[in-house]
């Protein structure tokens, strides 16, 4: 489960740079790239519950890292939808994404460390 969780994620990361590259360059994404995104990340965080429900403590602080990381993109989602444009929101979700990211492959490559 951890395995697939960490390929959902990697999916949900290519996509997530795609959107990010082509805001900075002022263009607009594809739109199958957001659904993209966050479908990746919806099923990934399925899996990853699935592996701390058997017993993989370790995915706590990812399980956290999860919620800070949806609720900026929740936020990022609906200020863009009232016409804001809030950066710092885009920079938390950015970081906190990629210490996510950093901690689940850490797990998934090395599970005793």
């Amino acid at each position: 489960m951890l395995g697939i969780s960490t390929l959902c994620f990697t999916v949900a990361v290519i996509a997530g740079t795609w959107l990010g590259i082509n805001v900075l360059q002022g263009q607009r994404p594809l739109r199958v790239m957001k659904p993209i995104h966050v479908g990746a990340a919806l099923i990934g965080s399925i899996f990853m519950v699935i592996a701390l429900a058997q017993g993989q403590r370790e995915l706590m602080l990812n399980v956290a890292l999860a919620i800070a990381v949806i609720a900026f993109g929740v936020l990022m989602s609906w200020a863009r939808k009232q016409g804001y444009l809030v950066a710092p929101l885009y920079v938390c979700h950015i970081l906190l994404a990629v210490l996510f990211y950093l901690s689940l492959v850490s797990v998934t490559l090395f599970p005793n460390f």
